[in-house]
């Protein structure tokens, strides 16, 4: 074998790994009536995650179109970690339910669980991906098996018209990532990303001609197959229909799992037109990129997040009323994409940060770090959901047991405290931290993307500087419009009374999610260090800020405080310090 070949396997292993595992499940599931397929699912993230660990985090090691560093280690842990936890949750209806004593088997248990596996191989090789041919390849194995979640966990015609809704959208949303990919490849000549980005940086004139006429298209086309991953504005009116029609399940995986594909594009994407510390300054292609691109996410992060938030505080559904806040969250997460846009393009006309502040650092590691927070807590709601299950039925000895119905609405939580503390605890203390309350990650994660808001130009008040502080205060504003229906969810819990209660039919796997997620929340809580630090590295690693190796994050050449990036580490949960990967 060719040793590149051999190398790049290598380097997969984590990966294939986990195809493997799907094979097991499909095959186990067609020939041997397999009915644990999400064990062998489990037990294949597991063998994954083991993998990874076995791998050098520090340096670069590029093998083909793979480059394992810093962020994509970032990214394939935290695919590995969310992946778990989500299947946890689908495994939920599987394992025997903690009160009716009878099992509650899927109809195609081997099959979901071997497409969900595949599902994280191709976020996982999105995330190590250093060619536009398997970035696309990857996120193309999130968007079918996706499809086909949705199909297969829920066959009820509310489940089939969610699954072909997400279908087709998903559809229109890689036609335009794929035209956004064939214009950075005619801008480039390659597919490569490391040819893409010299490129765009030339100050070639013929490389200044083509791209004024493909990097707005470029830009534009890849921002908006991103937006619908991240089911941001104006790609989001699918998500309230297709949450409320699928199982609560793959809601979690729906609010989650894209939403790191999303932003892997978008950071890549930002990577691109970044010059690396020791390159010249950047041509036209590389500053208009980031001129296009920081109004554009800045705009779109504005409009998400108002529309979400509004559009959820009245849902009664609580499947619709966190997709809403799904599109909300989406938001948030843009303006670390934006203000790292904004500060990678300096006033001065130059691209890289040495010249100017750290937001662009801080930007991406923000954005990050509230990915995983926000990712954490909002699987714990969608596991305590799971577990919940079911209302009590009612009926009468002179007419028959009617069909249990889901707890889906805000009034079937009533009471839940008194009946289920540790469910109704569990999910009081997600959604404090999806509102941001401290000490809570999601205060730390809004906070940091703020503070990456406001450290855009920040020695001067020019138009950017203005626009980033009207950005800033409307996240602020938009964080105590969600505590609005957060809070009204705790209130039904913890002060109306029960009038039918749950079954908690929803299985113990779920119930195990429901933990695991409890506690994470509670160590990121007290210890939030080491995932910051680690978003922080990522960030820095993807925007071509600093050498992987250099874990605490700062440029060597650049000045040891400046103004800005004060700032942001006083506002930041802690100072970066040397610190693994988690």
């Amino acid at each position: 074998m060719n040793p590149t070949t051999s190398a790049t396997f290598g380097l997969l292993a984590p990966e294939i790994t986990l195809v493997v595992a799907a094979l097991v499940a499909f095959l186990g599931a067609a020939f041997a009536g397999l009915r644990s397929g999400w064990l062998v699912a489990l037990v294949g993230i597991a063998a994954a995650l083991v993998l990874s660990g076995g791998q050098a985090v520090d340096g670069v090691a590029v093998s083909g179109p793979l480059a394992i560093d810093g962020f994509s280690t970032f990214v394939r842990w935290l695919v590995l970690l969310l992946g778990g936890l989500v299947a946890l949750v689908q495994a939920g209806d599987v394992f025997r339910s903690a009160v009716i004593r009878e099992p509650q088997p899927s109809a195609a248990t081997g099959e979901e669980a071997g497409v969900f596996l595949l599902l994280l191989a191709g976020l996982s090789l999105a995330g190590v991906a250093d060619d536009l041919v398997l970035l696309f390849a990857g996120l193309e194995l999130v968007s079918i098996p996706t499809a086909l979640l949705l199909a297969l966990k829920r066959t009820d015609a509310q489940g089939q018209e969610a699954s072909l809704k997400y279908f087709f959208l998903s559809l229109v949303a890689s036609s335009l990532f794929l035209y956004g990919v064939v214009c950075l490849y005619g801008i480039g000549g390659s597919t490569h990303l490391g040819a893409i980005s010299d490129r765009l940086r030339t100050t070639d004139p013929g490389t200044v001609v083509i791209g004024a006429a493909l990097v707005p298209l470029a830009v534009g086309l890849t921002l908006a197959g991103a937006a619908f991953r991240l089911a941001a504005f104006p790609l989001h009116f699918y998500a309230p229909d297709v949450y409320q029609g699928t199982s609560p399940g793959n809601a979690a995986l729906l609010s989650t799992l894209p939403k790191l594909a999303g932003v892997v594009v978008l950071l890549r994407l930002v990577g691109l037109a970044i010059a690396p510390p020791t390159a010249p300054a950047a041509g036209y292609a590389a500053t208009a990129a980031l001129d296009l691109l920081w109004p554009a996410t800045a705009v779109l992060a504005a409009v998400s997040m108002t529309i979400g938030n509004v559009m959820a505080l009245r849902q009664n559904n609580l499947r619709r009323l966190l997709a809403c806040s799904s599109i909300a969250h989406a938001g948030y997460l843009l303006v670390g994409i934006a203000a790292a846009s904004a500060a990678a393009h300096a006033p001065n006309g130059g691209t890289g940060l040495a010249g100017g502040t750290l937001a662009a650092i801080a930007g991406g590691g923000a954005t990050l770090f509230y990915l995983a927070t926000y990712a954490v807590a909002t699987i714990g709601v969608f596991a305590a959901l799971t577990y919940i299950g079911h209302r009590w039925p009612e009926w009468s000895a002179a007419v028959p047991r009617p069909p249990r119905e889901e707890a889906a609405s805000v009034a079937d939580l009533e009471g839940l405290s008194g009946t289920n503390p540790v469910v109704a605890f569990t999910i009081a203390l997600c959604l404090l931290s999806l509102a941001g309350i401290p000490p809570l990650p999601g205060f730390w994660g809004k906070l940091s993307l703020a503070a990456a808001a406001l450290e855009v130009d920040a020695g001067g008040w020019g138009p950017r500087r203005l626009a980033f502080v009207a950005l800033a205060v409307t996240l602020v504003v938009n964080a105590a419009i969600a505590a609005a229906y957060y809070l009204r969810i705790i209130a039904a819990m913890y002060f109306r009374s029960t009038t039918r209660g749950v079954q908690t039919d929803g299985g113990i796997g779920a119930g195990v999610g429901m933990v695991a997620c409890l506690a994470l929340l509670g160590f990121f809580t007290l210890r939030p260090q080491g995932l910051f630090t680690a978003a922080r590295r990522a960030g820095a690693v993807v925007l071509r800020g600093v050498p992987a190796t250099d874990t605490a994050g700062h440029h060597p050449g650049a000045p040891s405080s400046p103004a800005g990036s004060s700032a942001v580490a006083a506002l930041s949960p802690v100072s970066p310090s040397p610190s693994a990967v988690p």
